[in-house]
């Protein structure tokens, strides 16, 4: 199937970046106040979903006459990002752009954040799009991390992570165990003329590149 684009009701003020990164047959789900992004983005949503306690009553009138809208209730346990990744799965999609998801509150920043998590459980493809980095979940699987970003992180978000490898980078590891409670792995370089990779052999990182 196509990718499935999530927009969240975050900040995105770089929306020349964020249109860098989509692709023409992208599925487009909205979030609540995440329609006010649907202009700046070119993109007309296919659904729209959350309780809708964040969106204006116009985008609201405007954008519920040209898409599905799924209604949520205002006391659940997922937040609307969660629920429209929910929603995606139970439609097939194994591809995820989200974005729109961070800034404003720290508490849904880090839970979306949580998400990119819940699709690496389920083997889906993930990344995390905001106006300065790309995040991806990496484990077993690498993360790749080309030489034009200026930085990159590798961040303990899911408990300790043993078996860290960090190639092809100014501070490289090797089996290296990454804890909570000291983030070692903020800020590294990949080196001129590589392309660096991020594992981990127990447990999972997050991986922020940062532009």
């Amino acid at each position: 199937m196509n990718r499935c684009v999530i927009v969240s009701a975050g900040i995105i003020n770089d929306y020349a970046f964020i249109k860098s990164l989509l692709k023409k047959d992208d599925f487009f789900i909205f979030c609540d106040g995440g329609l006010r992004h649907a202009d700046f983005l070119g993109v007309k949503p296919d659904v729209m979903t959350g309780d809708f306690d964040s969106v204006s009553d116009e985008d609201y009138k405007r954008w519920s006459s040209q898409c599905r809208v799924i209604s949520l209730p205002r006391e659940k346990d997922d937040t609307d990002t969660l629920a429209a990744v929910r929603f995606a799965l139970s439609e097939g999609f194994d591809d995820f752009l989200l974005t729109g998801a961070m800034g404003f509150r720290f508490d849904h920043a880090f839970a979306n954040i949580g998400v990119l998590l819940y699709l690496d459980d389920l083997h889906k493809n993930a990344l995390l799009a905001d106006d300065y980095s790309l995040m991806e979940i990496a484990g077993k699987n690498p993360v790749y991390i080309e030489e034009n970003y200026s930085f990159f992180s590798v961040l303990t978000v899911d408990g300790n992570a043993g078996g860290v490898c960090i190639k092809n980078a100014k501070y490289p590891l090797e089996n290296a165990v990454l804890k909570s409670s000291f983030q070692i792995g903020v800020s590294n370089e990949v080196l001129p003329g590589k392309t660096a990779s991020v594992s981990a052999g127990q447990g999972r990182v997050l991986v922020v590149k940062v532009r």
